[in-house]
Formats: structure tokens, C-alpha cells, sequence
């Protein structure tokens, strides 16, 4: 067996957990975080406050080099910087990507009717796994892991027991 085929039975990656393709196994995106973005007059949002929309993919960086905020994550469109993420809010947020969790954000609201401090809101996003119902149900929660049917040396599945039904 490959290193590689390998990992990917263990169902780890490069970009960090890879779920396999399992009906057991079911994840979901959750928000973690919602707020405005800060520093928003220091950087380039008002080169793209036409162009940025609800919705928007952004990109979050951690700034390891910052000399005043040492968890301190800036938020980008693209290429352009728009601002951090507040650095009472930080800590959490920075210390899951230090650690390879992979975060999503998302511009959540824009308002260019209010001040420029409040025009621009970000949204993060995490994949959690969550317990899925075909799980509790089956027999491995009614068996000692010992006793109970080993999906994994059966071809994925257990040996009498139909996930479906």
C-alpha cells in the first residue's frame, strides 16, 4: 500500500481532515464568528467598496510579524487588505489556523449608509462534525467496540446491518 493510500485510510491530509466517504460520517459549516471588520480606514477598502458584495469569499492571514497584536489575522479581498479582525476576538480564531484548522469567511453585511467604521462585516465559518443519526442508531453504539460488527474489515459495511433502512 502507498504512504499516501495510507493516509488517506486514516483519513488525514495535507490540508487537514479529510472525511471519508461514509454514511456514519457527516459534517457541517458552522458560524464562529461575526463582527466588523477594524482598521478599515488604514487599508484598501475604499478601492473595492463598489465592487465588494454580501456573500464575497475573503481570505484570512495571520499577521505573525504584528508588533502590537501578537494573534492579529488580516482580512483580505483578493489582493486587497481590508482591515484585521478585532483584536479582543483574536485569540480563538488565530489559534485554530495556527493549528491547520481551515476557516472560511465571508463578507456578511455592507452598509455605505453609516459610518466607514461600521460598513464592512465579516462572517467565519468552521467545519464541524457532527453525530449523525445512521450512527447512534447503529450497532456500534449498542455493542462494546469489541463486540461490535468492524465496518472496516467488512468492506465498509457491517455484516448484516443496511445504514439505509
Amino acid at each position: 500500500m502507498k504512504r499516501s493510500d495510507f493516509i488517506k485510510t486514516l483519513g488525514l491530509g495535507a490540508g487537514g481532515l479529510i472525511l471519508p466517504n461514509n454514511p456514519f460520517v457527516k459534517s457541517k459549516e458552522i458560524k464562529i464568528y461575526d463582527n466588523y471588520v477594524k482598521g478599515i480606514t488604514h487599508y484598501q477598502y475604499k478601492k473595492i467598496r463598489d465592487v465588494i458584495k454580501e456573500g464575497d469569499k475573503l481570505i484570512l492571514k495571520r499577521d505573525v510579524e504584528n508588533k502590537y497584536d501578537s494573534f492579529a489575522i488580516r482580512i483580505f479581498y483578493n489582493e486587497f487588505a481590508l482591515g484585521y479582525i478585532a483584536a479582543y476576538e483574536n485569540i480563538i480564531l488565530a489559534n485554530m489556523i495556527d493549528a491547520g484548522v481551515e476557516l472560511k469567511a465571508y463578507v456578511s453585511a455592507i452598509n455605505l449608509q453609516t459610518d466607514i467604521y461600521n460598513q464592512l462585516s465579516i462572517s467565519v465559518y468552521a467545519e464541524l462534525i457532527i453525530a449523525n443519526p445512521k450512527l447512534i442508531a447503529s450497532l456500534l453504539s449498542e455493542n462494546r467496540a469489541d463486540d461490535a460488527p468492524d465496518i472496516y474489515r467488512n468492506n465498509g459495511r457491517f455484516f448484516d446491518y443496511d445504514p439505509t433502512s
